[in-house]
C-alpha cells in the first residue's frame, strides 16, 4: 500500500505557497496548489490549507457538507484560514486562523503534526488490512502453514505470527492444528466475517 505525500492549497499568494513549500515535512512531500475548490477535497493530501476568502459560499457550503458527512473521520489536517468560519461542530476538526500571517511561525511545526498524523493513520490502515488478509486465508485454507502465510502475504514470519495472535486476541478462534501442520479456524467459524 503506497502513500502519496502531498500538501494542498487553496486561494494563497505566491509568496505563502513558497513558505509553505519551503516548511513541507520532508523531501518526499508535494506541493499542489488547487485552481478550484473541488481540488482541495478530490486531490488526496496529508494537508490542506483553505484562504477561505478565496472561496464563494456555495464552494465554502460544499467543503462544509463534506466534512460534515464525515464526521472528522479523515487523515487530512485542514488549515483554515479567514472568514467564512466553519461551523461550530467542525472547528474541532479544523486548525482556524485569521489570516495565513497568523501560521507564518509555526506553518513547519502544523505541516510535521498533519504529517504525523497522517503516517500514523496508514500504518493503521495497514495494519488492519495486513490482519484481514490472514483471516482471509486461514479461513479460506484450513491448515495453511506460518511459512505460507508469510509467502503470500509478503510479511516477515515473525510478523505473521503477531497478526494471529492479535486476531486471536480480538476473539477469533484460530489454533494450530498439529494433524494439518497449520492454522485453522475452530469450527471453521469466524466472528468477523459473521459465521457466529
Amino acid at each position: 500500500m503506497s502513500k502519496d505525500y502531498r500538501v494542498n492549497t487553496f486561494g494563497l499568494a505566491d509568496e505563502e505557497n513558497t513558505l509553505v513549500e519551503e516548511s513541507l515535512p520532508t523531501r518526499a512531500y508535494e506541493l499542489y496548489m488547487a485552481d478550484t475548490p473541488t481540488d482541495v477535497i478530490a486531490i488526496g493530501c496529508d494537508a490542506m490549507i483553505v484562504n477561505a476568502i478565496a472561496l464563494d459560499q456555495d464552494s465554502a457550503d460544499m467543503i462544509f457538507d463534506l466534512y460534515s458527512q464525515v464526521d472528522g473521520c479523515t487523515n487530512e489536517t485542514v488549515i483554515w484560514l479567514g472568514e467564512p468560519k466553519p461551523p461550530k461542530e467542525l472547528r474541532k476538526f479544523f486548525k482556524c486562523y485569521n489570516s495565513f500571517d497568523a501560521i507564518k511561525d509555526k506553518l513547519k511545526y502544523l505541516l510535521l503534526t498533519a504529517h504525523s498524523k497522517s503516517k500514523k493513520a496508514h500504518e493503521y490502515s495497514e495494519k488492519l488490512v495486513n490482519g484481514l488478509k490472514i483471516l482471509a486465508l486461514i479461513r479460506k485454507h484450513p491448515g495453511i502453514s506460518t511459512q505460507k502465510l508469510s509467502e503470500l502475504t509478503e510479511l516477515p514470519l515473525r510478523s505473521v505470527q503477531r497478526y494471529i495472535a492479535a486476531l486471536q486476541a480480538t476473539g477469533e478462534w484460530i489454533e494450530y492444528d498439529r494433524t494439518l501442520r497449520g492454522w485453522k479456524l475452530f469450527h471453521g467459524i469466524s466472528i468477523l466475517y459473521g459465521d457466529v
